[in-house]
């Protein structure tokens, strides 16, 4: 999910930075907002008096036996810790990297906690996902924070889970121990300054006497601290930084790890949705509905506002009555969108003034002019994208007079909420969200459609749990795509190797007003001011001496979203390629030429260093690298992909080298599989990936037509992490930007052509 660094990063070198962005709501920030009624706060639970009082009170639903510390963590008897983790997992390891953060503080072993999903509730807001600060519910939150913390702002994506907890968090650990502390030295009549907590246990300093957290807790969860504890020094951690094995491998190694799809129920039916043919369009009648009921097994047959679905006893027999529908539809007039009118009205927009111009120091236009500067030209292009997410989606609801209940992978577990809200009527207060684990999100499982239309064919069975599933044709053709796009660039590049002007122009289509337009259409920024459009471009750390960066809007009916990395996803490419080619216009290395400009910003210039060197940069050894350096979600990726040549035009991607600054990290082995990941989300995006518009619908149905990098193809990763103090960054989508523009910048260094265009295999490469 985007975020609103663009301007200002919220942490810079050796200093951070706090900005407020009330009133500028962009991407991801508004997948959980909940409005300001219906909070559903129950049951204020025990002991900690400095949690801001407005988010105080939670349910406590599914946390099981014990007593609470506070909204994050309940002990059991038995001495199991169970700990809310309010983010989904969707593999990027936040059931593990977020209890470390606990257990570190409140010195248990890893392998004691047991991890929960709570319910929407007020203490589990993001806050950090709009305000890009720093929070501490503990210390008392600001009006913006106790905003979203009443909607409440539950929402995983922007990369934000590590942010948004590496305080809170670590403070909900420490003020549990200190209560535990303080009623075991209540037990034993001794200052508190004479107990330690060790392992689960609070000890004796006098004489070793023990006594488990389980025996403690019931007593513990009475006690109001009178200060803030103190939080460990990073050279005392055991937990935090280090590799942990991570909580959620075990169950879905066995096979017990329950996805959206795997949810059964007692008398669950099962529905699989058309949608209209084309989009934006409208199915207005069903021709067969008769002859579909008449079926076995099948149940029902409805149309909603969003689409025909056929209701049946098992998911095929549903698959199989709805392929069979035959419908009539309006096509609202869209019927004539194509790829070809798209990439045309892309080039126009890019001749046009533009509708806003975030960038603008010192003169372009004059050193542009100037007969005697020669101006280097490029107009580079992507194409549509879907996410693609593994496991399809799909969302169980139950429906009843009084409440409801929902059963799902989301990354916004307050949008389910309010989706359920909004086409029932009930009151959120009773309805009940059970999130599950999620096959791939990538920012598609942050949407509110197939929440809705899952409740809306719910509706229509009262008292009957039914799970809605799109097949993948219908998943694939009913994305919400991250936008084609085109930047155009020029530049006048010194004899010295100084960049003189860099004037950057794109035309696309604005994510955050399409995406926040779907949740909340009154709060969705105009075009001109969504900040993800201008990520990843506007913010660049190179020295340039006049610079200017400006972009158009494309007004199409077709939806756009958050798609990860969002809008860095292609302007990385855009401005690294582009690097590279002023590099070579200045007959200077593409490293060198790089490391030059980054004086001003030295966590960069190390970043850049360190890929190089692990890149074996400027090697005699007959292969062929490119590098490229990008800086996403708060934090730095430097990297270098290294080629070798097998034919003409077909190469082998040996190697990737990749070094990431994300501050201070939690769990070192998922922040790898976080870069390796994203570079081969990265690299299927930049071979193969590419929607396409006949008629006003997809052509892309399934993954023959949609292809992703296979194994043969997928390189060897490197990855190095800077160890430094800085507050964290997010590591879930920074390592995707950087993937196509190194990979790129290779395949110039092996052929001397420029790819200017995505796909690559669209413009005759072959992998293997």
């Amino acid at each position: 999910m985007a975020d609103q660094r663009n301007k200002s990063e919220y942490v810079q070198e050796g200093k951070s930075k706090k900005r407020s962005t009330l009133g500028k709501w962009t991407r991801r920030g508004f997948i959980g907002v909940g409005g300001l009624a219906g909070v559903g706060l129950l049951v204020g639970i025990g002991g900690n008096a400095f949690l801001n009082k407005k988010v105080r009170k939670y349910s406590g639903l599914g946390m099981g036996e014990g007593d609470s510390m506070n909204a994050w963590i309940r002990i059991a008897p038995d001495n199991t810790i169970t700990v809310a983790v309010p983010r989904a997992e969707m593999g990027q390891g936040v059931y593990t990297s977020l209890p470390q953060l606990i257990a570190e503080e409140l010195n248990v072993e890893m392998s004691s906690i047991k991890v929960i999903h709570p319910q929407p509730e007020a203490p589990y807001s993001n806050t950090f996902m709009l305000t890009q600060e720093e929070p501490n519910a503990f210390k008392g939150y600001s009006m913006m924070e106790k905003i979203l913390a009443s909607m409440p702002l539950i929402a995983t994506g922007g990369s934000t889970s590590i942010p948004d907890g590496f305080t809170n968090l670590r403070y909900a650990g420490a003020t549990a121990r200190e209560m535990l502390k303080a009623a075991a030295a209540e037990k034993w009549g001794i200052d508190v300054k004479d107990c330690r907590s060790e392992k689960g246990h609070i000890i004796n300093s006098g004489n070793n006497e023990k006594l488990t957290y389980g025996q403690l807790a019931e007593a513990a969860a009475t006690i109001n601290l009178d200060g803030l504890p103190e939080l460990k020094k990073k050279e005392d951690w055991t937990i935090i930084g280090k590799p942990v094995q991570r909580l959620d491998i075990p169950e879905k190694v066995t096979g017990s790890a329950t996805f959206g799809l795997d949810v059964r129920l007692d008398d669950m039916k099962y529905a699989v949705i058309r949608h209209p043919s084309t989009i934006g369009g409208k199915i207005t009648s069903i021709k067969n509905k008769e002859d579909i009921e008449g079926r076995a097994g099948i149940e029902k047959v409805v149309l909603t506002e969003f689409g025909a679905a056929v209701i049946a006893n098992n998911t095929w027999r549903a698959k199989n009555g709805a392929l069979a529908l035959r419908f009539e539809e309006d096509d609202a007039g869209n019927g004539g969108i194509n790829s070809t009118q798209i990439s045309t009205e892309l080039t126009d927009i890019l001749d046009k003034d533009p509708i806003a111009t975030p960038v603008d120091t010192g003169d372009v236009a004059a050193i542009l002019s100037d007969d005697k500067n020669q101006v280097i030209e490029a107009t580079y292009e992507v194409p549509y994208l879907a996410h693609a997410a593994m496991e399809p989606l799909n969302c169980t609801v139950l429906v009843d007079s009084e409440s409801a209940e929902a059963w799902v992978g989301h990354q916004g577990s307050s949008i389910v909420q309010n989706m359920v809200n909004e086409i029932t009527g009930l009151p959120k207060a009773n309805i009940k969200v059970n999130t599950t684990y999620l096959g791939g999100g990538f920012g598609r499982r942050a949407e509110p459609d197939f929440i809705r239309k899952a409740a809306a064919v719910a509706k229509e069975m009262p008292g009957v749990p039914v799970q809605t599933v799109f097949t993948r044709e219908e998943d694939m053709q009913n994305d919400m795509y991250r936008p084609a796009a085109k930047s155009r660039f020029k530049a006048v590049v010194e004899s010295s190797g100084e960049i003189a002007a860099w004037d950057n122009m794109m035309a696309l289509q604005s994510v955050s007003n399409s995406a926040i337009g779907r949740i909340m259409p009154a709060m969705a920024p105009s075009p001109a001011k969504d900040e993800a459009t201008i990520e990843g471009a506007a913010n660049l750390p190179y020295i340039m001496k006049n610079q200017r960066v400006a972009f158009g809007n494309h007004d199409i009916p077709i939806q756009v979203g958050f798609w990860r990395s969002v809008g860095s996803s292609q302007n990385a490419f855009f401005t690294e390629c582009f690097m590279d080619e002023c590099a070579h216009a200045a007959g200077k290395d593409p490293f060198e030429f790089r490391q030059s400009k980054l004086a001003n910003h030295p966590r960069f210039k190390a970043v850049l260093e360190k890929a190089a060197a692990l890149g074996n940069w400027g090697a005699q050894d007959g292969k062929f690298r490119g590098i490229a350096l990008h800086k996403s979600f708060g934090s730095i990726v430097g990297q270098v992909a290294t080629l070798s040549k097998v034919g003409d035009k077909s190469f082998k991607i040996d190697h990737f080298s990749c070094v990431i600054d994300c501050g201070m990290h939690v769990n070192p082995d998922t922040v790898e599989a976080q870069m390796e990941g994203g570079i081969v989300f990265g690299l299927t995006a930049a071979l193969h990936g590419e929607i396409t518009w006949d008629d006003g619908s997809v052509n892309e149905l399934n993954f023959p037509q949609y292809d992703m990098v296979r194994m043969n193809v997928s390189p060897k990763v490197d990855v190095h992490i800077m160890d430094n103090e800085f507050y964290p960054g997010g590591v879930g989508e920074p390592g995707t930007p950087p993937a196509a523009p190194a990979l790129c910048n290779a395949l110039f260094a092996a052929t001397g052509e420029r790819v200017r265009r995505l796909p690559i295999i669209k413009q005759g490469y072959t992998f293997s």
